[in-house]
């Protein structure tokens, strides 16, 4: 494990103890910072890079999803109900022309390829695990192994697109000026990841304060970074992005009745703040 001295996204050091859980073998990171300056969430400590490179290879999928069919089904329904309405809402007059090259990075089991190759796009992706594109190829989808940078792609693509990922990495900065030179100019880059401020979590994170504890690290402990939509502007405009725009999103589940008015409850503040389970950003690049 490493200590963090810097944030990330905007260099302060003024970083505080947020949440911590115990320590787990399956389990990437257990405690975070926030970054007071630009109120990022930092895994602190943090996992050393070796570990993080094996971890995605070797580890994360065979450990945590190693039911491909299963995962790739329902990825495909939430993404066609969640994901792609709202990623074409926030391009609808930058939309890629039929036939436009997309790029997934960090594919998985690539469940999205399909949905995109329906729009028009001439589809395909990569991802450092092994498992899973072994999986994604057998359904006949073009995925190599390898992330950004490293994977043997073909740039320039139209639209370079990554779900749940960026909390992953370990420098988001270079990751997102890495998915930024893989799109031609004038070309689309997209982030899907966690919000960091749901509701939910801030009212669990208070009432443990109240009663004197560390609140729990909500999150999953293999994501190094919880991102603001602020931060993805800022990491999108300095890798060459003019014009940005975001939005926040949440799945909403089949849940008891109690737990909906609860969740319904948190969920409405969160429309009311502009937060939600997921954060999702489109940049445009200069041309």
């Amino acid at each position: 494990m490493m200590t963090v001295t810097a944030c990330a996204v905007c260099g302060g050091s003024d970083l505080v103890p947020f949440t911590e859980s115990e320590r787990s073998r399956d389990s990437l990171h257990h405690a975070q910072a926030l970054c007071r300056g630009c109120r990022l969430l930092i895994a602190q400590p943090r996992a050393s890079a070796e570990d993080m490179a094996h971890y995605y290879r070797e580890a994360y999928y065979r450990d945590h999803w190693p039911n491909a069919e299963e995962i790739f089904q329902e990825n495909t329904e939430s993404y066609r109900r969640y994901e792609l309405p709202h990623l074409r809402e926030l391009w609808r007059d930058w939309a890629p022309a039929a036939g436009a090259r997309a790029l997934e990075v960090g594919c998985g089991y690539a469940a999205m390829l399909p949905l995109l190759q329906q729009l028009g796009y001439q589809a395909s992706g990569c991802d450092p695990s092994a498992d899973a594109v072994r999986y994604a190829t057998s359904r006949g989808l073009q995925v190599v192994q390898g992330g950004v940078p490293g994977a043997p792609l073909s740039p320039p693509y139209d639209l370079t697109l990554c779900q749940h990922v960026i909390e992953h990495v370990e420098d988001p900065r270079g990751f997102v000026q890495g998915l930024a030179a893989l799109t031609r100019p004038g070309g689309l880059v997209a982030i899907v990841t966690e919000d960091a401020w749901t509701a939910q979590w801030a009212l669990e994170r208070t009432l443990s304060r109240l009663r004197g504890r560390t609140p729990l690290f909500h999150t999953s402990r293999d994501h190094t970074y919880v991102f603001s939509a602020s931060h993805l502007d800022r990491l999108l405009r300095e890798a060459g992005c003019e014009q940005v725009r975001t939005r926040t999103f949440s799945y909403v589940p089949h849940e008891s009745p109690h737990w909906k008015l609860y969740k319904g409850t948190l969920r409405t503040i969160d429309r009311l703040t502009g937060h939600g389970d997921f954060l999702m950003a489109v940049g445009r690049l200069r041309h």
